[in-house]
């Protein structure tokens, strides 16, 4: 790499200055030699290079950060930044600054819980982050150059794909919903239950530690928990009274079939809902199906999912029983906490009690 300004930012000027001073003195004092000083001084500010600085290794940063500004696309249309190892905003092309014109520190962009900004440089690293500006969505490649102690940052408009990403996933998520509607529907359940499912399964996820995006993906993919009885067969299905044993053999195979339906996709969304729908009839215990699984082996989509399915299925009228009353729905999980249900999601629920029967009261079914 050919570096030719390796001037401080305002040494150019003051070259310039001291420059015309001494060819003036030249002429005044009429001492020649001065001169070519003066002319050398000229020179290199006018070329932004001194050789002497090259040869010594002086300014060699700030050469370095002058050169990697010069090949930065003033006029680019998407946003290029600088910022040094501390934080500050360096340099800004034109979009930069008007895109991004009360951005002054680097932690207004970064994405938290990232590499220190020094880490960042001193290891070359590359990382991404989306930012929300007005109405408008910036991925940001931050970038570490240790060679100038900063951080690059080049921003690209991505407004578009996250439309057409929220299209596609609101498209899969209508779906999905529907298709746990059907499912229900053909043990006559109503579609608000697979609304609330949905809700409570993400109130435990939330409030159980997973991050936002497992969150937003059992949420979509609850309401698929029965999808499996599409393949049950009515007789079994709608059967207004208990069923026999064979009977309640055939009706536990939903929870198999309905993973078989769904296994085979790579999409984040229905990948979950085929655990949700194999695991959702396991028990902490180890005594549930298909496969009684034990405790934390049972996924945690499943856990909860669990939990938000009985909950709401106790307290809503089915063909073969009434709703119960909250108290004995709350007696039941109180019993089978740590046999049925994970210990830990029930005593969340129980510190989210309010927030249950919020969600309860904003779905109800429609008689």
């Amino acid at each position: 790499m050919t570096i030719k300004n390796n001037l401080f930012k305002h040494e150019k000027h003051l070259r310039t200055i001291v420059g015309i001073l001494l060819i003036a003195s030249a002429i005044y004092f009429d001492i020649w030699w001065i001169s070519i000083f003066a002319i050398t001084l000229l020179i290199t500010s006018s070329y932004e290079y001194c050789p002497i600085h090259d040869a010594l290794g002086i300014n060699e940063n700030e050469a370095k950060r002058n050169y990697y500004l010069s090949q930065f696309p003033l006029f680019n249309p998407e946003p290029v930044l600088l910022f040094k190892e501390d934080g500050r905003l360096d340099f800004a092309n034109n979009a930069g600054k008007k895109i991004f014109k009360d951005v002054k520190l680097l932690e207004e962009l970064y994405p938290k819980q990232c590499k220190t900004a020094h880490d960042l440089v001193k290891e070359k690293a590359s990382i991404f982050n989306k930012v929300k500006i007005g109405d408008l969505t910036y991925m940001i490649h931050f970038k570490g150059v240790s060679e100038i102690g900063s951080i690059l940052a080049f921003a690209f408009n991505v407004s578009d794909l996250v439309k057409i990403n929220e299209e596609i996933i609101n498209t899969q998520k209508d779906i999905v919903y529907k298709m746990g509607e059907i499912g229900e529907t053909r043990s006559k359940e109503t579609g608000n239950h697979v609304k609330r499912v949905a809700e409570y399964s993400y109130l435990l996820a939330i409030e159980s530690g997973l991050s936002q995006e497992d969150s937003d993906t059992l949420k979509i993919a609850s309401p698929m928990h029965d999808i499996g009885k599409v393949g049950i067969p009515d007789a079994v299905l709608k059967k207004p009274g208990k069923l026999d044993l064979d009977e309640w053999k055939i009706m536990q195979t939903h929870a198999e079939l309905g993973y078989e339906m769904l296994k085979g996709s790579e999409r984040p969304i229905l990948k979950a809902a085929a655990i949700v729908a194999k695991d959702h009839h396991e028990k902490w215990d180890g005594s549930g199906y298909p496969n009684r699984t034990i405790g934390e082996d049972i996924h945690i989509y499943g856990r909860i999912t669990a939990i938000a399915d009985v909950f709401d299925a106790l307290g809503s009228k089915r063909v073969y029983k009434d709703a119960w009353e909250l108290e004995k729905i709350l007696d039941l999980f109180k019993e089978e906490r740590g046999k049925h249900f994970d210990p830990n999601l029930v005593d969340i629920m129980f510190e989210n009690l309010d927030k249950f029967l919020e969600i309860r009261d904003s779905y109800q079914d429609i008689a």
